[in-house]
């Protein structure tokens, strides 16, 4: 088994396992809750589930959709499609913007019959 215990393992290693079966989280999860490395934990969870293959009973439905998506409260979550139909409509003007500018050059071009735009292939 180990071959020797120390004091994080005491005083940690029942809490990755309850968090792991019981609540279903992954190994980095854990290691954002548990001050000890995903690496510690992730030989911990090998070791548990090799010595007790039929106490694995992981609750499926606890688990995220994606690890990477942070839990978020509704208020958090409409501030958020806020904020992000805020930037789409400002993302709309600035290409209406950049759009009007590059329009106004293409007039100017043709009508003072002058190159405003910088050629591609100029030499220095």
């Amino acid at each position: 088994m180990w071959k020797y215990k120390s004091k994080k393992r005491d005083k940690y290693y029942n809490k990755v396992i309850r968090l792991y079966t019981d609540k279903g989280f992954g190994c980095t999860r854990i290691s954002r809750i548990i001050p000890v490395g995903r690496t510690t934990i992730s030989a911990w969870i090998s070791t548990f589930v090799s010595e007790n293959p039929n106490s694995m009973r992981m609750k499926k439905s606890n688990r995220p959709v994606s690890s990477n998506v942070p839990d978020i409260d509704c208020k958090e979550s409409k501030a958020l499609q806020a904020e992000i139909a805020q930037l789409k409509k400002r993302l709309a003007h600035e290409s209406l913007r950049a759009d009007a500018y590059e329009e106004l050059i293409n007039v100017a071009e043709k009508q003072f019959n002058i190159s405003i735009r910088k050629k591609a292939g100029t030499k220095q």
